[in-house]
């Protein structure tokens, strides 16, 4: 448990063991926590998704609420001013208005911004906090598996029915996954995307989940048609993974994938790469470590006399 942690819990330790009770703060404060509650997702919502969707899109609102009712602690301060910060330099939404989806910034807001040594993030802090109150173990484990998910790179290699089955380039895993966005893709695409787990490893749901619209990595020169080449991605991981001087290559690229080399390094990747979109999936051409070669970044504008 980190220091943010401690800090909350022992905050509420704190007021719980409080003996005078304001009784007009407790009434305004229940009232404000209805009105919260009536934004998580409702079942009759929920009926008209996929069962492993829905799953995740109700404990996902539900980490959403907690967030807004933590993110005016003082101990998560630093945190939540760094994503308030983000949201106003990437105004998440959707292209063309922004190519950082809702989905993915929360996710990344959520769970992979993180501060200190201990690496917490708002998902760290509300693991803590839930099992300190002895909170429901199903709730506990899939914000488990959400605070430990990431982006990752995947080559797509066959559609199985409604599945897609991706091969995470580094981990060499293949696993099979349902795209609520819809987007089944073509053999030999790259993805990158967030892949949800199934929660209790193929006993329940047997397959996983793309949580985030993919967004598919085309050719450099932003090729609509031309998919982005798979040597080019490995030469990329080789070149950034080395540099990371981790031994174990693949606890690199699952740190890198989550981390970044700074905190925004993923973010302006998307929002330097992006190219276009589709309803179901947006693309991005370029490597984050060669600023040329994304279309959006500062080096290409000025190059093109942009700017």
């Amino acid at each position: 448990m980190g220091p943010i942690s401690k800090k909350v819990i022992a905050g509420f330790k704190k007021a719980k063991n409080q003996k005078i009770i304001d009784f007009k703060e407790l009434k305004e404060a229940k009232a404000y926590s209805q009105d919260l509650h009536k934004t998580v997702v409702s079942e009759d919502d929920l009926e008209k998704y996929d069962p492993l969707h829905a799953v995740y899109i109700y404990v996902q609102n539900k980490v959403s609420l907690l967030v807004e009712q933590l993110s005016d602690l003082p101990a998560l301060s630093k945190l939540t001013n760094i994503l308030e910060q983000a949201d106003d330099i990437y105004l998440p939404s959707s292209p063309p208005k922004s190519p950082l989806t809702k989905s993915y910034f929360t996710c990344w807001g959520f769970f992979d911004l993180c501060v200190g040594i201990k690496k917490e993030s708002f998902g760290t802090v509300i693991l803590d906090l839930l099992k300190n109150l002895k909170a429901d173990p199903w709730l506990i484990k899939i914000i488990e598996c959400m605070q430990s998910s990431r982006m990752g790179i995947f080559i797509h290699k066959r559609n199985l029915d409604r599945y897609v089955i991706l091969e995470e380039l580094v981990t060499r895993e293949e696993i099979k996954v349902i795209v609520p966005a819809g987007y089944q893709g073509k053999k030999d695409e790259i993805w990158y995307a967030r892949v949800m787990p199934d929660p209790y490893k193929n006993l329940s749901y047997g397959y996983s989940l793309v949580f985030t619209t993919p967004y598919i990595l085309v050719d450099i020169n932003g090729n609509l048609g031309s998919s982005a080449k798979r040597d080019d991605w490995e030469a990329f991981f080789d070149r950034n993974l080395k540099a990371a001087g981790k031994k174990d290559k693949i606890k690199a690229y699952k740190s890198f994938m989550k981390y970044g080399k700074n905190k925004y390094f993923w973010n302006e990747y998307i929002f330097e790469g992006y190219v276009n979109y589709q309803e179901d999936m947006i693309m991005l051409a370029g490597f984050p470590d060669i600023p040329l070669s994304m279309p959006h970044s500062e080096e290409s504008q000025k190059e093109r006399g942009e700017i």
